[in-house]
């Protein structure tokens, strides 16, 4: 041992004391009241872990991150905190990007958000150094975040069309309609518990720990990674396939109830377990980090004094007000109340269209605590006919959101979803873009165009129309939150195209952004 090395053991110890508990307790308040701060937000991530067998995972991950910064503990005693009062600027723009999420009820962003501030604390008052030495264990605080069930309608696609191109191959007759897939013993849904998000979820964060322990080289954990993505995903397309077969076999006697989940688990598992068995051969025993190497003798001279308790004081003050600037700007901004009364005001017929009518065919959508649903009805003299709604909300709301995974725009226990796309067409001057879903019932085939009207701006995509709320209402020039949608009924897709493109054009009033809508000022009290 040489000279340096053994100063730095004996000083090892000093620095310890003069540091580090000053230092933790530091990191323990400010995330106190981070959580106190934001504790709604906090509630909501945990209810989700508690009702939702997707993300009950979430419950793990705080454990599991903590236990990985224990077995660092003699690494972490090697290193000086050191605050950086630069993370004050960043904990600004998280809290003001809480803030928007906030005003535009995004539930998941709000709760990405405060899991991005745990690392940023821990940046702020411990520093550099001991961010880096802990980057795996704050990262993996991510996986908390329920977040993926925009991936549920794709990977619901995807199993149906590899079940069916399974079932093709083994000589099965099979009838394929959007998720719907029929066979001669019966009928099967591929609905949103069978899209295996759950699968890939848990997938994921097993693999990115599992590769995080076993490699030690990037590209291998990164392989790793990627086969934890793909593997579930293909796995799901079996397990599907091997569902209908078993049931097909016997004649629907097995796997149509309860059992075809319990199997669903246990091929899961199975699979699991043979990935990470394969990724045994390509183990590395030697990580980086895992054994932790001595500074440098100009660290040395900066490891002498332990950091002033008035710089670690004053940053984590300043953390916690900047912090606090979110949830009580949202306080107020959430109590701002619509200063008007608006109607929805439905257009006469024009042109050859007569209505409106109350329509008596059957659509029910579901939508939240809506402030207003209208269904109307217009029809041509050949009785063609295209049905208009309107659903408004004035004062959003968690819970009662038009944007939300929650709302469906139609009855799935009359309706099957056939197709969902975007669409855009000439009407005018203009290309308005609509989203299109084809859906077909036991009499009909249905194409609806819907679209979002926010503070007179259209736009079809929903993560746009979550950003236009939020500016609204940053600028209080928001007048509620509509959705609109134009469908028709025919026996060919094109035909009911068509005819929705001939209502759009000869009742111009629909497409116009805030037409619908009339709103007139409440005089404040005096």
């Amino acid at each position: 041992m040489n000279p340096a090395e053994r100063w730095y053991l004996d000083k090892k110890q000093i620095n310890w004391a003069l540091s580090w508990p000053m230092a933790t307790a530091a990191v323990a308040v400010v995330l106190l009241v981070l959580l106190l701060f934001y504790l709604e937000t906090a509630v909501s991530m945990t209810t989700i872990w508690w009702r939702s067998e997707t993300f009950a995972h979430g419950m793990l991950i705080l454990p599991i991150s903590g236990y990985m910064i224990w077995t660092r503990r003699q690494q972490l005693q090697r290193l000086q905190p050191s605050p950086q009062p630069l993370a004050v600027l960043f904990i600004l723009l998280l809290s003001g990007g809480w803030l928007l999420a906030r005003i535009a009820d995004v539930l998941f962003a709000e709760q990405l958000l405060l899991v991005a501030m745990i690392p940023v604390v821990v940046w702020g008052l411990l520093g550099e150094r001991v961010v880096r030495a802990l980057a795996f264990p704050l990262a993996y605080l991510f996986f908390a975040v329920p977040l993926g069930e925009a991936l549920i309608p794709p990977l619901q696609d995807f199993t149906a069309a590899f079940a069916v191109k399974s079932l093709q191959i083994s000589g099965v007759p099979v009838y394929w309609e959007g998720r719907y897939i029929s066979i001669p013993s019966g009928d099967f849904l591929v609905a949103e518990a069978c899209s295996g998000l759950r699968y890939l979820i848990a997938s994921i964060a097993l693999g990115t720990l599992y590769a995080y322990l076993t490699y030690s080289s990037y590209w291998r954990r990164a392989a790793f990674i990627v086969a934890s993505v793909i593997i579930p995903i293909i796995a799901n397309g079996i397990r599907a396939y091997a569902i209908i077969m078993l049931a097909y076999l016997s004649n629907m006697k097995l796997a149509t109830g309860v059992d075809h989940i319990i199997y669903g688990w246990i091929f899961f598992g199975v699979v699991m377990l043979l990935l990470f068995w394969l990724g045994s051969f390509w183990r590395e025993d030697e990580h980086p980090g895992s054994r932790a190497s001595l500074p440098r003798q100009s660290e040395l001279m900066v490891a002498q004094q332990a950091p002033r308790a008035k710089k670690l004081g004053v940053t984590a003050i300043v953390l916690v007000l900047v912090a606090g600037a979110g949830p009580a700007s949202g306080i107020w901004f959430k109590g701002q109340v619509l200063a008007a009364d608006c109607l929805v005001s439905v257009p006469k017929g024009q042109q050859a269209w007569s209505g409106p009518l109350v329509p008596t065919s059957i659509w029910e959508p579901d939508y939240s605590q809506a402030d207003k649903i209208v269904r109307r009805l217009y029809s041509l003299p050949d009785d063609s006919a295209v049905q208009l709604l309107i659903i408004y909300y004035q004062q959003e709301r968690q819970g009662a959101e038009l944007i939300s995974s929650q709302n469906r725009l139609y009855d799935d226990r009359y309706w099957r979803r056939m197709e969902e796309n975007s669409r855009s067409f000439p009407l005018g001057d203009d290309y308005p873009q609509v989203h299109e879903t084809i859906m077909r019932s036991p009499d009909t085939l249905r194409v609806i165009w819907h679209w979002y009207d926010i503070a007179g701006r259209r736009t079809a995509n929903s993560i746009k129309a979550k950003f236009l709320e939020a500016w609204a209402q940053l600028t209080k020039q928001s007048s509620g939150s509509t959705l609109i949608a134009v469908a028709a009924d025919s026996g060919k897709l094109e035909q009911a195209r068509a005819l929705l493109l001939k209502f759009l054009d000869e009742m111009p009033t629909v497409s116009t952004p805030g037409a619908m809508l009339a709103c007139q000022s409440i005089p404040e009290r005096t």
